[in-house]
Parts: C-alpha cells; sequence; structure tokens
C-alpha cells in the first residue's frame, strides 16, 4: 500500500460511524477502576467489601454465596487434588452447592487482620459466626503462590485457633486465588492437598447479578461489574459491544488501524512535543487513548482470527468468537449444536507470553451448553475419538484439554487446521 493510500484509508476509517461509537463507548465515566491500577492488598479490599452483606452494593450475601458455590463444586468433581481428610475438603463434604444456596451468610464479616502479625497471616479472612467456619483467603492477582507461604499461614493460623476458645468448633477452609489459575496445570498449585486453587471466574456470576442492579437504579452496583469484568473473561454489554466494534474496524482497514496501534503509546506524547508539524493521527491517538487501547490490545486476536479464516475457508466468520485476549473457533460441522448462541464444543487460542507473539491451543466440551444431557455425552464421545483424555473426569460438567502450548503463529494455524480436519471427521464417525 502506498502512503496515499494509507492516508486516504486512515481518513476513511476516521469518518466511518463505527469509530465515533467505540470512542463514546470507551470513555471514562463514573467507575474508579476505569484510571487506577489496583495493588494486591486493593484487591482485597474491594474483596471484603463485596463480602460483606451489610455493604451498600446491593448484593446482600450472594457474592459470598457465589465463591462457595464454585468452590464446593470443584472440590466435589475430585480435579481439586485436596486430601480428603484436610479441613477445607471436610467442610465442601458437608457444604454441598444445595446446601450453600439455601443457607444465609448475612451474620459472616471479613477481616485483614484477626490478632496475627501481618507477615504471619492470609491476605482476608471471612468469619461466619452462625455456621461456624472461618474462610482464609490468599489472594494473588497474577504473582504465584509459594509452597513456603502458604504452609506457614495454615500452621500460624491453626496456632492461633488452639490457643482462642471463642474460635473452638470453627472450620478452617483455605483457598487460594489466583487470577493467571489454569485447571488443567496440577504442577503449579502449592500445597495443593490443603488449599484448594482457584480462579476468578466465579466472579462471572456475581457480575451478571450486579449488572441487573444497575440497570435497576442500584449505581453502587457499577464497582462490582467494574471489578468483575477486569478480573475475569466476562464482558458486560458496552464492552462486547466495544469489541464487536474493533473487531469490524480491523477487517474493514487493516492497514490504517496497524498504522494506528503501532505507534509505541509510551512515547506519543514526547512525539507530538517533538514534532514540529501538524500531524492529525498523532492528535487522535492523544485525543481518544482508550479507544486506541482496546484498538491495540484487539489488534493481534483480530489478525489470528483473520488468518485462520484465510486458511480455513470451510470455516464461516461466525464460527470464530473473539475476546480481548483469547479467541473461540468451533470447527466444522460442530456449529450445528450451537445453543442460545454458545457452542458445546470449541478449540481455545490464548497468549502464553507477555509479548503475545506465542500461543496454546485446547479443546473444550461445556455440557450445559448441549441442547440435551444425550447430546452433551454423545460429543464428549466423539471429542475422545480425537483426544482420549475427554474419557476421563466423566462426572464434570465442564473439561478443557491443552493440546499444545507455546506455538508460533504459522504452529498455530497448521494445528488448528489438522485438529479441524479430525473434529470434522470423527463428528462424522457416528
Amino acid at each position: 500500500m502506498t502512503t496515499k493510500d494509507l492516508h486516504e484509508s486512515i481518513d476513511e476509517l476516521m469518518a466511518d460511524p463505527q469509530l465515533v461509537e467505540l470512542c463514546e463507548l470507551q470513555r471514562t465515566g463514573d467507575e474508579v477502576l476505569d484510571v487506577i491500577s489496583l495493588t494486591e492488598n486493593q484487591h482485597s479490599d474491594i474483596l471484603a467489601w463485596m463480602f460483606d452483606a451489610r455493604e451498600g452494593h446491593g448484593q446482600g450475601d450472594e457474592i459470598l454465596r457465589d465463591l462457595l458455590t464454585h468452590a464446593s463444586t470443584q472440590v466435589a468433581s475430585g480435579d481439586s487434588g485436596l486430601d480428603g481428610r484436610c479441613s477445607t475438603s471436610q467442610f465442601f463434604s458437608k457444604w454441598t452447592p444445595s446446601r450453600i444456596r439455601t443457607t444465609s451468610f448475612g451474620a459472616a464479616f471479613t477481616a485483614r487482620e484477626l490478632g496475627i502479625a501481618a507477615s504471619e497471616r492470609v491476605d482476608l479472612f471471612v468469619i461466619d459466626e452462625q455456621n461456624k467456619f472461618v474462610l482464609l483467603i490468599e489472594n494473588k492477582a497474577g504473582s504465584g503462590h509459594t509452597e513456603k507461604q502458604l504452609n506457614l499461614y495454615r500452621a500460624n493460623f491453626s496456632k492461633f485457633v488452639a490457643e482462642n476458645p471463642k474460635l473452638k468448633g470453627y472450620s478452617q477452609v483455605y483457598l487460594a486465588l489466583d487470577r493467571k489459575y489454569d485447571s488443567e496445570d496440577t504442577t503449579s498449585r502449592a500445597c495443593s492437598d490443603t488449599w484448594l486453587h482457584l480462579g476468578y471466574e466465579w466472579l462471572q456470576t456475581s457480575a451478571r447479578r450486579a449488572l441487573m442492579h444497575v440497570q435497576r437504579g442500584n449505581s453502587a452496583a457499577r464497582l462490582v461489574v467494574s471489578y468483575c469484568n477486569r478480573q475475569t473473561e466476562w464482558e458486560s454489554p458496552a464492552n462486547s459491544a466495544s469489541l464487536k466494534i474493533a473487531t469490524a474496524l480491523h477487517r474493514t482497514y487493516p492497514a490504517a488501524m496497524r498504522f494506528l496501534s503501532e505507534m509505541n503509546p509510551k512515547r506519543t506524547e514526547k512525539v507530538w512535543l517533538e514534532n514540529r508539524q501538524e500531524d492529525n493521527n498523532l492528535l487522535f491517538l492523544l485525543q481518544n487513548k482508550s479507544a486506541i487501547a482496546l484498538l491495540r490490545e484487539t489488534k493481534g486476536m483480530a489478525s489470528v482470527k483473520a488468518t485462520i479464516l484465510e486458511e480455513n475457508p470451510t470455516l464461516p466468520s461466525d464460527s470464530i468468537f473473539l475476546k480481548r485476549k483469547r479467541l473461540d473457533v468451533c470447527p466444522s460441522g460442530w456449529k450445528q449444536f450451537e445453543t442460545d448462541g454458545w457452542w458445546p464444543v470449541f478449540m481455545n487460542v490464548r497468549y502464553t507470553d507477555q509479548e503475545r507473539t506465542k500461543f496454546s491451543l485446547s479443546l473444550c466440551w461445556n455440557g450445559k451448553h448441549a441442547s440435551t444431557h444425550e447430546e452433551a455425552e454423545f460429543l464428549r464421545k466423539q471429542l475422545a475419538l480425537v483426544e482420549p483424555r475427554f474419557s476421563t473426569h466423566i462426572d464434570s460438567a465442564w473439561r478443557r484439554v491443552y493440546i499444545k502450548r507455546g506455538m508460533n503463529l504459522p504452529q498455530l494455524l497448521k494445528l488448528i487446521g489438522e485438529m479441524n480436519i479430525k473434529l470434522e471427521a470423527a463428528l462424522m464417525r457416528t
């Protein structure tokens, strides 16, 4: 593309109503998390606020119930790695999802100290005097847990309980939260025999509920929606709309989008200051930082989607669902099982490095998105023809199997093509 053609493409982009809509959707509103980055302690403070049934978020004890329900389901699946004799496992053997959903936790309160030295305590305690339990939550917003640390915290708290009659008879529940938790990576779970490792996906339920509260006029619930949106892959309707527009702009104006998104965001102000000539493109970047950040963030996966469609002509465009840092691919022939816009079987692509040059490919099955239980089991059996690991953990309602990690783009494209052919063939072997 010549320089003249590029400038014409940029002018067309600037005149596109979709870009105007994107810039408007990306404007910072009244959500404080739009303008700050949380420290680890601040993450714990927000979780404490959300777990407190008496706070103004309007969720009552539902967010705490979401966490307990998810944790109970994970333990019941048999994939947690917990020793059945540990206190966490014994607690959830009694507290099933049905019991949790029908019990009040309105008396629970949170604490950061609880009389334990800062160097010896976990990030957050949730104490329920009525139901007689203490949750110890070690919250890592991206940094990993260590065995030494978790063993120390559990030993110190066990000693603390033994010395305090007030806590006699309380169940001790140890939860290790990690934003980058990988359900398939069992090797990185420190002290997994006594600590239940969880991600943040349980917050998606909380986010959907909070969004309904926002729509009913409870503005305080916005913080719940905002926080959940940043810790999980759940997207609010506004963010989903922004992603859809960004994807369309990448497809319609590939050269112009590449030019704008490749400008170094850390040097934009300096370049503007040193540039003696008027540069409207540079000025647009400075005036619409949030929208450009989204375009920059989605550029990689949008490019991957375009290349996958080019390399696999049998895949329709609506067989690929694009997110900021991942995309899902419904294999050829499997889209017929879609229910309510969701696929029970799909391939998942994610980045595996910070530079976003390496990828992982996993194969996913979600029985909840099949139209019937019988159909879900049929699809699982057909998947097992391609990947035998789907024959294990048959009691699970959701299964992710990693095919390969750390691939460059050509390797990823080749593997997707191979898997697509195998999956299409497996579906025909009824």
